[in-house]
C-alpha cells in the first residue's frame, strides 16, 4: 500500500548511519476499521503506553495497530484519542511528581502539543523500511553523533536553522505531535517515562521527519559522505596539530600560518 519505495530509502539511510534500531513510521487513521486493510499486524493491548509500542516496533520489527481505546488516557489524549481528565487539566496529576505546584503543572499541561480530540481514531506504528504503509512521518532513534549528521544532511541544501522544543516529561508530544502538526523535523530528548518504560537508552535521542525530509536526508547523507563527513566520526585527537587534518583549501581560505596549498609546515 506504500507509494514510495520505503525499503530502499530507509535501508540506504541505515547504511549511512549504522542505526541500532529500525526507523519507524506513524500513520494516523480516522477509522479503527481501516486497520484491517494492512494485513497481519499486531493489535496493541489495552492500557498500552505509546513509548512501549515504539520500542516494540523499533526493536522487534513489528507493525502495531492501535485503536483509540487501547492507549492509556495520558497517551491517548496527546494523540487526540480522548479528552483530558479534569484532574489532569487542572495540574493535579502532574503536580504529584513533576511540578512543585498545581499552577506550574497546569502550565505544563497547557504547553504540551496535542492533536485535536476525535480527528483520528487509530494509528499504525511500524518499521518504515518494511514498506507496509506510507507513514505520516518517520522517527529515527540514535546517538547525538547520528542526530547531528541527520541535521547536517537536512541543512546541506536549502539551509535553514532549526528550532526544537522540549516540554520535559511526555516527550512523545515533541517527537510525534510537533512534527505531525508543523510538518517540520522535530528533535526530542526521550523523557524519564520513555527511558523507564519504553527502554530508551541513556545515549539516545529521537528525530521525527515528514516524508519529504526523509528523502532529503538520504540524498544529502550521500553527498556529505563523498566529502568525508560520515558515521562513525573518526577521531583526530585533542592534543595534536589540527591543521594537519584540515583539507588544503581550508589552509588558504583561513590563511593559516605555516600552511598553504603548496607549502610544507615550517
Amino acid at each position: 500500500m506504500a507509494q514510495k519505495n520505503w525499503p530502499e530509502l530507509i535501508k540506504s539511510i541505515e547504511s549511512f548511519l549504522r542505526l541500532k534500531t529500525f526507523p519507524i513510521g506513524f500513520k494516523f487513521l480516522t477509522d479503527p476499521d481501516e486497520l484491517k486493510n494492512y494485513g497481519k499486524i499486531h493489535i496493541a493491548k489495552k492500557n498500552s503506553y505509546t513509548c512501549q509500542l515504539i520500542t516494540i516496533a523499533r526493536t522487534y520489527g513489528w507493525t502495531i495497530g492501535v485503536p483509540h481505546g487501547n492507549l492509556m488516557p495520558v497517551c491517548g489524549n496527546i494523540l487526540g484519542f480522548c479528552e483530558m481528565a479534569e484532574q489532569v487539566k487542572d495540574g493535579t496529576l502532574r503536580s504529584i511528581a513533576w511540578c512543585e505546584t498545581k499552577e506550574d503543572a497546569k502550565k505544563f499541561e497547557e504547553a504540551i502539543p496535542r492533536l485535536r480530540v476525535g480527528k483520528y481514531k487509530a494509528v499504525l506504528i511500524g518499521p518504515a523500511g518494511q514498506g507496509n504503509f506510507d507513514p505520516d512521518f518517520v522517527m529515527f532513534y540514535g546517538n547525538p553523533a547520528q542526530m547531528i549528521l541527520i541535521i547536517n544532511a537536512l541543512q546541506f541544501k536549502d539551509y535553514e536553522r532549526f528550532q526544537f522544543h522540549c516540554v520535559g516529561e511526555s516527550s512523545c508530544s515533541d517527537a510525534i505531535v510537533e512534527c505531525f502538526l508543523s510538518q517540520k523535523p522535530s528533535l526530542a530528548i526521550p523523557c524519564f517515562g520513555e527511558r523507564r518504560y519504553g527502554h530508551a537508552q541513556d545515549d539516545e535521542l529521537v528525530i521525527s521527519l515528514p516524508p519529504a525530509y526523509v528523502e532529503k536526508v538520504r540524498n544529502n547523507l550521500e553527498e556529505l559522505s563523498k566529502r568525508g563527513i560520515r558515521y562513525p566520526i573518526a577521531y583526530f585527537g585533542a592534543t595534536v596539530d589540527l591543521c594537519v587534518g584540515l583539507p588544503p583549501q581550508y589552509h588558504t581560505i583561513l590563511n593559516i600560518e605555516g600552511y598553504g596549498k603548496d607549502s610544507k609546515r615550517k
